[in-house]
């Protein structure tokens, strides 16, 4: 089982990337292989027309993400919130995954916030991001508020709020990978691999 973990800030050292390399850690602690994109250390050609032409030499970056996703089966997206939005950088990885990167892979959406916001992004991601990737959003998500008071130590929590928030990320990853499972064999079917309808309604 291999879980793709996306972070979507473009900030140096940002509270977004920390919370994936907690997902890493916590991924890795129990035998997973993972696949880290970190957008502030692989920043990623923004689309334009060029891209229909000739897909595979757009970008070098985005060939080796491309390909890294494209053998996941599992896919966890952590966004920081800018303005009430999600990063155009993260939204560009969506507008470039369209030879079925996320396609009919389960997906967990993680949001970040210095304060107590966080929900604008998952909306945004939710709302706006599946229709030609066909990434399956669960149901379940997770919001990391006063993200600098939390998870700046892996093994060890400093309070109430950061234990309570690494128990959720647990069992969110673990119900991930439970979808993870189930969804390798409805890749298999023959209907899903027809993919006669590529642009949705």
């Amino acid at each position: 089982m291999k879980f793709a973990i996306i972070s979507g800030s473009t900030r140096k050292n940002s509270q977004s990337s920390k919370v994936a390399r907690y997902v890493k850690f916590y991924l890795e602690s129990q035998q997973q292989d993972t696949y880290f994109l970190n957008l502030a250390e692989q920043p990623i050609k923004h689309w334009n027309e060029t891209f229909w032409n000739d897909y595979e030499n757009f970008d070098p970056i985005w060939n080796i993400a491309r390909k890294e996703l494209q053998t996941s089966d599992a896919i966890i997206v952590i966004s920081p919130e800018w303005n009430g939005m999600c990063p155009p950088a993260l939204k560009n990885v969506f507008q470039l995954a369209t030879k079925g990167e996320f396609a009919n892979k389960p997906a967990l959406l993680i949001s970040v916030s210095a304060s107590t916001n966080g929900v604008y992004p998952i909306a945004e991601l939710r709302l706006n991001t599946y229709k030609n990737t066909y990434i399956c959003y669960i149901p379940q998500h997770v919001i990391v508020r006063n993200v600098n008071k939390v998870l700046n130590s892996f093994e060890n929590s400093e309070s109430e709020e950061d234990t309570s928030i690494r128990k959720r990320i647990i069992y969110s990853v673990q119900l991930l990978k439970v979808y993870a499972e189930a969804f390798t064999n409805i890749r298999k079917n023959d209907i899903v691999l027809s993919n006669t309808y590529p642009y949705g309604m």
